[in-house]
């Protein structure tokens, strides 16, 4: 063999042996990127992330595995413009809600391949507040998963939720911990925790930002159940007139029923909630066809008798049931008969049509 013969096998056999130590850094890099932030299981939980480009979706891993290891900088998987950069760490802020020690203010520029990342909380401390967060899931989570069906399931995590907490300011009132642990939170606060505990217990779900109002800023829920998808808003069920008790007029809804809640599609497009079977009013059977139905569906009422809910069937249905409740003593009669009470006080959803009774 000659040797210009043997300098070509040396180059090429060389060439081979590089690229199988590329393929392999490639490849352990993936896996660190996976094991640190998201395992396919976790990402298949995270609707958001799968609208994401491949590219998007490497960088989402990247900053899920940095924050979690409380990096202060985090070298990034390519050259990403600010744009992207900025679409994707907000989406981690939201729809991360164990990273309750990050900060909302970031680092951003016109083309970024590394950042440094701000945290509010010392990692020393971080342990012990997931602990606490942890503690109240799984005492949540215990009582869901003896749950008889998914309905069941997610209708107990709602009501675990509202029963931890109120709307209040707090200093962490937009995030799961000061819901769950402080039991202070606002919408975003309600949101995340909800979302947290959904992660724990395996089910599909996602923090939806967008408004309400006059473009008043609000964040709910998507939660998937039986494969089908519904909207939830916990933080509208566990509003103070309903003195403490959860109702349940925006729980397991379709989206003809959240007309007042707009999403925010430049963060992504939610799924399509078009099933209607769900709702808590249509699981207990409590859709009024017709108005003079009402007292002795109250009377047949199941649940806790503080508070009585009902959907009415369609508009005329539920203003004929408006002027029942407030002129005719067979509803007065109907709610002493379940709770003792001798009077009432009867609040409105005209949204989703429905009539929330409270004895007193």
């Amino acid at each position: 063999m000659s040797q210009r013969s043997k300098w070509i096998i040396v180059g090429t056999l060389t060439s081979l042996l590089m690229a199988m130590l590329g393929m392999l850094v490639f490849n352990l890099g993936w896996l660190r990127i996976a094991r640190g932030g998201l395992t396919k299981a976790e990402a298949a939980l995270r609707y958001p992330y799968q609208q994401l480009t491949k590219r998007e979706q490497a960088l989402y891993r990247t900053l899920c595995a940095g924050i979690e290891n409380y990096e202060e900088t985090i070298s990034l998987p390519d050259l990403y413009s600010g744009a992207e950069y900025d679409r994707v760490f907000l989406q981690v802020m939201m729809q991360e809600p164990q990273f309750f020690y990050l900060d909302s203010v970031y680092e951003t520029g016109e083309q970024i391949n590394k950042v440094k990342m701000i945290y509010d909380i010392p990692q020393s401390e971080i342990t012990g507040m997931k602990a606490h967060m942890d503690a109240v899931a799984d005492r949540i989570l215990a009582e869901a998963n003896d749950a008889s069906s998914e309905f069941q399931r997610l209708r107990k995590i709602h009501d675990g939720i509202a029963a931890c907490c109120e709307y209040s300011d707090g200093e962490y009132q937009d995030e799961a911990y000061g819901c769950l642990v402080e039991g202070k939170a606002k919408c975003e606060g309600y949101a995340k925790a909800f979302l947290y505990v959904c992660r724990r217990a395996g089910i599909n779900a996602m923090n939806v930002p967008g408004t309400i109002g006059k473009d008043e800023n609000h964040v709910w829920n998507i939660a998937e159940m039986d494969g089908k998808y519904y909207n939830v808003d916990v933080t509208w069920d566990d509003d103070a007139k309903y003195r403490g008790l959860p109702a349940h007029n925006c729980f397991a809804q379709p989206d003809s029923q959240f007309v007042d809640h707009r999403a925010d599609l430049n963060a992504f497009t939610p799924p399509a909630c078009t099933d209607d079977t769900h709702t808590y009013y249509s699981m207990f059977r409590l859709v009024v066809g017709q108005a003079s139905a009402l007292p002795g569906m109250i009377e047949s009422w199941k649940d806790d008798p503080a508070l009585i809910e009902f959907q009415l069937a369609d508009k005329a249905v539920y203003e004929e049931t408006a002027e029942l409740i407030a002129n005719k003593p067979d509803v007065r009669n109907a709610v002493k008969t379940i709770s003792g009470a001798v009077n009432y006080r009867a609040i409105a959803d005209e949204t989703r049509n429905v009539i929330v009774i409270l004895p007193s």
